[in-house]
């Protein structure tokens, strides 16, 4: 997890290396998944952070696909991972319906994918460690 991480982020972007890893990583509440192919090679990496305060949305983050990987279908399959841990953890059931947001903060460059994924970006864009990103949310839903 940490190995795709750094290759993605601080090798290919140029993110530093000591902002890549934070105390959320380690925080109780989040969740990290790891997609690993048949021989247990690791693919791609995510984390789900739980919302701030009741009713706010969950967050993903540090999405990473090995290089190896990409055009594979890993992000999306720990998109949909992560959103049903989010459905399941944090959703909240009216009317027979289990409802969560899910937020994340998208580098320009992957809003297609996440768009392709059903995630809406708001307008507004920033720097992130010199990357320009901009917040998308969605609302994931399912049969209580």
């Amino acid at each position: 997890m940490t190995a795709i991480r750094m290759a993605v982020f601080v090798q290919e972007q140029d993110v530093a290396a000591e902002r890549e890893m934070d105390a959320l990583d380690d925080d109780r509440g989040t969740l990290h998944v790891l997609a690993v192919d048949d021989d247990g090679t690791a693919l791609g990496t995510a984390r789900l952070l739980p919302p701030h305060h009741e009713g706010e949305p969950a967050h993903v983050g540090r999405v990473a696909v090995s290089a190896a990987a990409r055009g594979r279908g890993v992000g999306a399959q720990l998109m949909t991972v992560l959103e049903a841990e989010a459905l399941e953890r944090f959703g909240v059931v009216e009317d027979g319906v289990r409802t969560v947001s899910v937020e994340l903060s998208a580098q320009e460059q992957a809003l297609g994918f996440y768009a392709r994924l059903g995630y809406v970006a708001r307008p507004e864009r920033y720097l992130d460690e010199a990357i320009w990103h901009r917040d998308a949310v969605k609302v994931v839903t399912a049969p209580a």
